[in-house]
């Protein structure tokens, strides 16, 4: 779920660069020149400090920007959990696996923080070339566009998703043919740290829970494992 679709609201600006418009490919371009000529590409970012943004009214409504934003944490799942064949077994960190499927604000330091740190490992090693079209598809999620000003064409409502697919076109076409593009996957997800919490519990038991419930019908699934 989009994080402003669970606050019922915006959500809250940081201080952080806006990315520039991704390029679009050249085929892309030639198939949608109206697209392009609506958000031309460029490279400039905006500087956004949350004590300068220009109060605007509170009006929040469902958008097309956050079905794009619910595909992106259905992206992340997927390439967090998937097993590739013939490849050594490597558990999920519990720290991220938490966060991914905590409420919004779990969700928003995982934006802001985590997928912004090139040392943190969220897939398999063997997916690891997907982690910069992660990081990529997250940045633009960074800064919702309710605090940006018109008429920058970062501020429509239909940017999210024309940046997500030429950023996701983009990398299709640059790694078409490599190993992990092609690898078969296993039927049985990764497994996921179990790290025991202060009452004694294990602090992912509810990622367990909701784990359990999404695998009923598919047969697929996390398994969670001690230490």
């Amino acid at each position: 779920m989009a994080r402003a679709v669970e606050r019922g609201d915006h959500v809250p600006a940081i201080f952080a660069a806006v990315p520039g418009i991704p390029e679009s490919p050249h085929r892309y371009t030639e198939a949608h020149p109206d697209r392009v000529k609506k958000f031309p590409g460029s490279k400039n970012k905006i500087y956004i400090d949350p004590e300068s943004v220009n109060p605007q009214p509170k009006r929040w409504r469902h958008e097309l920007e956050h079905d794009a934003e619910s595909v992106f944490w259905l992206l992340l799942y997927w390439a967090m959990v998937v097993q590739p064949e013939e490849c050594a077994k490597e558990k999920i960190r519990a720290s991220s696996w938490a966060s991914s499927l905590g409420n919004f604000r779990d969700r928003e330091a995982f934006v802001n923080c985590s997928l912004a740190n090139h040392s943190i490992r969220l897939t398999h090693p063997f997916y690891e070339p997907l982690h910069p079209l992660i990081q990529e598809l997250a940045a633009i999620l960074v800064i919702d566009s309710h605090h940006l000003e018109a008429p920058d064409p970062r501020k429509d409502t239909f940017y999210v998703t024309e940046a997500f697919q030429r950023l996701i076109l983009k990398f299709m076409i640059e790694n078409r043919g490599k190993q992990f593009m092609d690898r078969r996957v296993e039927k049985t997800f990764r497994k996921v740290e179990r790290v025991p919490g202060p009452n004694g519990n294990f602090a992912n038991d509810s990622q367990a829970a909701d784990s359990a419930n999404r695998s009923v019908d598919s047969g697929m699934g996390p398994v969670y494992v001690d230490g």
